[in-house]
């Protein structure tokens, strides 16, 4: 055995991997070596953001595309509104993390499902209730289902992915379900089930409008993310993304900008001099920085950003 097997063979235990054949532990050997030799580049070469194996480093470029579902969608309707800048843009340095705040629900797993565009939107349309209620920090965050989502919005195509504002349409005409009376599945079963909607059983939940936020503009996402979490859609298909554990990506280059995959910024800040993102993923909390990841907020990429994050934001009101 040699010192890659060896790693590999601690990453399968680590993570509870199992292969069905000889052929498949080969597979993904190959696979984990392939990454392995990236972090070790990543790393040397990075000096913001720290890489390293997840549950993603035995997967195929497949599974790996099962993770994320965002579509670039026309909006279906004319009921959304522009955001309006605040004035003066909040202090980097000071920053801002509805984290703290007590907003924000726990990281969710959307398992292998490109349902990310229900998540971010469950995730907008949670803390925006929050706020809406002055539930404060001691209150939980009320869940909403992710599963009622990739079963009824159906101008979005369900573990084939979406894009959030056709949640947020959908919303405007549906009561949300709470998390525990549509639970989701489609993170295990690959697909999306039945519309089995009743409006006696959802909340009283719903959405009056949503807005976009000015896209290619870092500091409007950043005043957008002072008024409340934002759904969001960035490059999530390379190594460089997924293997993140730490710091702040600010390479535009490596991550990206085929915009692939829908998250939730919910605050913003500044780490040794860099401003960054900080951004709420849905890949469980075994993946970045407990499920987070922060992204440098800059003018690269003709304004859209590392990672392609201030592509699109949009947001809804409840």
């Amino acid at each position: 055995m040699d010192e890659m097997e060896f790693k590999f063979i601690n990453f399968v235990a680590q993570h509870g991997k199992s292969y069905t054949s000889t052929d498949e532990y080969a597979m993904r050997l190959e696979l984990f070596a392939e990454m392995d030799r990236q972090i070790e580049e990543f790393n040397a070469s990075e000096y913001h953001s720290r890489h390293g194996h997840n549950f993603l480093s035995d997967f195929t470029q497949h599974e790996r595309h099962e993770r994320l579902g965002f579509i670039d969608m026309k909006p279906q309707d004319a009921t959304h509104k522009t955001f309006e800048p605040l004035g003066a843009a909040p202090d980097w340095t000071t920053g801002w993390n509805w984290v703290d705040q007590g907003v924000v629900s726990p990281v969710k797993d959307q398992g292998q499902c490109g349902s990310c565009w229900a998540f971010s939107s469950t995730g907008a349309l949670e803390s925006a209730y929050h706020i809406k209620m002055n539930k404060g920090s001691s209150v939980p965050v009320t869940q909403f289902s992710e599963q009622q989502l990739v079963d009824c919005v159906k101008s979005c195509m369900g573990c084939n992915g979406g894009w959030q504002g056709h949640s947020f349409y959908y919303y405007e005409s549906h009561g949300a379900y709470y998390e525990q009376n549509w639970p989701y599945t489609s993170g295990t079963t690959m697909k999306a089930g039945d519309c089995t909607y009743v409006a006696s059983a959802a909340s009283n939940v719903t959405v009056a409008t949503y807005t976009h936020v000015t896209p290619n503009d870092y500091v409007a996402l950043q005043q957008a993310i002072f008024l409340q979490p934002q759904s969001i859609s960035i490059c999530a298909e390379t190594n460089y993304f997924q293997s993140y554990t730490s710091g702040v990506l600010t390479n535009a280059l490596l991550c990206g900008t085929t915009i692939d995959h829908a998250v939730l910024a919910v605050g913003y800040g500044q780490e040794n001099g860099v401003d960054y993102f900080l951004v709420k993923n849905s890949w469980s909390a075994d993946w970045g920085l407990n499920g987070y990841v922060k992204i440098a907020a800059n003018g690269s990429n003709n304004g859209m950003g590392v990672c392609g994050i201030q592509y699109g934001p949009l947001y809804p009101t409840v």
